[in-house]
């Protein structure tokens, strides 16, 4: 079994889509908002997701 409580981080924010799908397959379910990471200059580093775990 899988931790229950990860976080996804991609680049792009269609990357983003393709993981988290990915980890809903694996039983997980996205826990809130996407965050969007910048970097010192005001441009995006990173789109992140935080993931729980389905209590089955």
């Amino acid at each position: 079994m899988g931790e229950k409580y990860i976080i996804v981080v991609e680049t792009y924010d269609k990357q983003l889509v393709k993981a988290v799908n990915e980890k809903i397959k694996d039983g997980y379910i996205p826990h809130g908002n996407v965050t969007i990471a910048f970097n010192a200059d005001g441009q995006i580093k990173s789109f992140v997701q935080v993931m729980m775990l389905k209590n089955n």
